[in-house]
C-alpha cells in the first residue's frame, strides 16, 4: 500500500466524518473528495467502519506517541504533567479531525473495535496516573484518588472536540497553561506539607571476592 496515499485516505476521511458526521459521511463522498471512483478506494479498504476504526486508532496511537516522547524525556514530574496537558490540548489544533473523530464517533465503531480503542485509551492514561503516582509518592502531591483526578483531567482536554475554536479567544497552548494550573492548585501538597525530595543513592557493586 502507497504510504503517501493512505495517509490522504484518512485525512480526507477525518475531515469528512467530523464535518457531515459518520453517518452522513457515505464512501462516494469520500471518493469524489479523492478524485477516485469507488472501487478504487475500496482497493484501501473494506468497509466504512474499517475506514473510521483507522482515523480513530490513528489518534490514540499519535496521542500515545506523543505522551512516551515525554516520559522518556527530561523534566520532574511537574514538568512532564506540563507538557503531557499541552501535549492533550494541542492535539486539537495539530490534528483536530481525527482527534474529534475519535472522540465524538467512537460509539460507531463494532464492539470488538470499540473495546480495542478503549485498552489504547487506558494506555494513554496510564501516562498521567504514573505521573500522579510518583508526585505522591515523592511529597509533592497530596494523597488523591487517582482514577478520579485523571478522569476530570481527561474530561477537560477532552471536551475541546465540542467547543474548541482556532479563531476563539485562547490558543491552545493558553488553554493548556489554564489546565495546568487548575490541576496543579488540586494536587500541590501546601509548600509546609511537602517532605523534601531526596536525590537517588547510586548503587555500588558489591566486592568481589575470590
Amino acid at each position: 500500500m502507497n504510504k503517501s496515499r493512505w495517509e490522504e485516505i484518512l485525512a480526507v476521511s477525518a475531515r469528512l466524518f467530523r464535518e457531515k458526521g459518520y453517518r452522513a459521511t457515505t464512501m462516494d463522498d469520500i471518493a469524489y473528495e479523492l478524485n477516485v471512483t469507488k472501487p478504487a478506494l475500496y482497493y484501501y479498504i473494506k468497509t466504512k467502519h474499517d475506514l473510521l476504526y483507522a482515523v480513530i486508532e490513528s489518534a490514540v496511537e499519535q496521542l500515545i506517541e506523543g505522551a512516551q516522547r515525554i516520559m522518556e524525556g527530561e523534566g520532574g514530574v511537574e514538568e512532564k504533567l506540563r507538557r503531557l496537558i499541552a501535549w492533550h490540548v494541542n492535539m486539537f489544533s495539530e490534528n483536530s479531525d481525527f482527534t474529534t473523530v475519535y472522540l465524538a464517533e467512537e460509539s460507531e465503531l463494532p464492539e470488538d473495535k470499540r473495546r480495542f480503542i478503549r485498552d489504547l485509551s487506558r494506555k494513554y492514561q496510564e501516562f498521567y496516573r504514573q505521573l500522579l503516582r510518583e508526585g505522591m509518592e515523592q511529597g509533592i502531591f497530596r494523597d488523591m484518588d487517582i482514577p478520579m483526578v485523571v478522569r476530570a483531567i481527561s474530561g477537560m482536554c477532552n471536551w475541546l472536540f465540542d467547543w474548541y475554536r482556532r479563531d476563539g479567544k485562547y490558543t491552545t497552548d493558553e488553554i493548556a497553561d489554564i489546565f495546568y494550573d487548575i490541576v496543579m492548585k488540586g494536587c500541590l501538597k501546601e509548600p509546609g506539607e511537602r517532605k523534601a525530595v531526596r536525590p537517588a543513592r547510586k548503587r555500588t557493586q558489591p566486592a568481589r571476592t575470590k
